[in-house]
């Protein structure tokens, strides 16, 4: 069986959902029904529990359009190695540099929360969290300009949790290969600008080796 590619298209969705037979905000609606999450948030408003339940399933649905290329970039951009030759060459139009990583392992962690209003006046929060965790190995990363240009050989597990409410939802964990995973016309900056905010709440790398 092939392993598929971490690419710009794989997003969370297709790490926690891909396969499933329900979409991801009916599966979500489905078990926050079952958990009786929001019902203590809706007493005294008959006949809102669905809605509320299928507006939180909505609004937790989200976060599965992160794409895990982005994530993973987003913690590598805070590897040593990478930053270092990203420095190096920078302002040399022709140095590229073949970077070879640890085995080391990048997580992503996002705390959103979901205020709920009913006649205008506040009932309650409902907190959902996503983690991703990528480990990863083998990899030959190229840089050119300060750009991550291609990755030559490595690969990686990802392993992803939902929870709403401290409940897991969702939990999965999949292998996907990583050469052919950088958008190779451009390449992927790993030098920005301090002042310039980060797409996630919080990105760690941790070396194994």
């Amino acid at each position: 069986m092939t392993t598929p590619a971490l690419n710009e298209t794989a997003t969370v969705r297709d790490l926690l959902y891909g396969g499933m037979a329900l979409e991801p905000t009916d599966a979500l609606a489905e078990s926050l029904r079952e958990l009786g999450t929001v019902n203590t948030l809706v007493t005294g408003f008959r006949g809102l529990t669905a809605v509320v339940e299928r507006e939180v399933a909505t609004e937790a649905s989200g976060l599965l359009s992160l794409n895990l290329l982005d994530l993973a970039v987003a913690g590598w951009k805070r590897y040593g190695a990478l930053t270092k030759a990203a420095r190096r060459t920078r302002d040399a139009s022709t140095t590229e540099e073949i970077v070879a990583l640890a085995a080391h392992r990048i997580e992503s962690s996002h705390h959103p929360a979901i205020e709920l209003f009913i006649d205008g006046k506040s009932v309650g929060t409902i907190k959902v969290d996503l983690s991703v965790a990528f480990d990863i190995a083998g990899v030959l990363a190229v840089v050119r300009q300060a750009r991550l240009t291609a990755i030559r050989s490595g690969n990686c597990t990802v392993t992803g949790t939902l929870a709403i409410e401290k409940t897991v939802l969702a939990q999965r964990q999949h292998p996907f290969d990583l050469p052919g995973a950088v958008r190779l016309r451009n390449g992927v900056a790993l030098l920005e600008p301090a002042a310039r905010a980060g797409p996630i709440e919080q990105a760690l790398v941790a070396d194994t080796q």
